[in-house]
């Protein structure tokens, strides 16, 4: 049995429908250049207000703050996986350029209220969100030199 595809030509009743079909695709696919700034933040329950310095050295104050939309940081520690809630964190800092992790890894220093110092390593593609007083804030933690939680 032998089939093959047979495209509708022009003149012909289905030629529309069918441009119409292969153009949808495109057209529905693509568009909203504005690269996501009126996309909503993941709004956490409780409300951590930050200040973050990024690489470039910005500083904002944002509430709202959440790491991949969650109120906990979550990473590596040595063999083991950390989850560590931001009520246990005055502050964090990005070290970047560290020569012992994976080039996908950030090494992330974090100061505990508690007074201890912990060092967890973050995929550095994921990113932080927060509400500032201009508008949504959206950063990539590879991005981030310093974040400070105020009480």
């Amino acid at each position: 049995m032998k089939t093959s595809l047979r495209f509708p030509r022009p003149g012909r009743p289905g030629w529309v429908l069918g441009a119409l079909l292969l153009a949808a695709p495109f057209v529905l696919g693509l568009g909203g250049g504005n690269g996501g700034s009126d996309k909503p933040i993941p709004i956490p329950q409780k409300n951590f207000t930050v200040t973050v310095s990024d690489a470039r050295g910005q500083k904002v104050q944002a509430e709202r703050f959440t790491w991949e939309g969650k109120v906990h940081f979550q990473g590596q520690y040595g063999s083991a996986t950390i989850t560590l809630p931001f009520q246990k964190v005055q502050s964090v800092k990005v070290v970047p350029g560290q020569a012992n992790i994976a080039p996908t890894q950030v090494l992330a220093r974090m100061a505990l209220r508690s007074g201890e110092t912990l060092e967890l390593t973050l995929d550095r593609t994921s990113k932080c969100y927060g509400e500032t007083a201009f508008g949504n804030y959206e950063i990539f933690l590879k991005d981030i030199a310093e974040i400070t939680f105020q009480k």
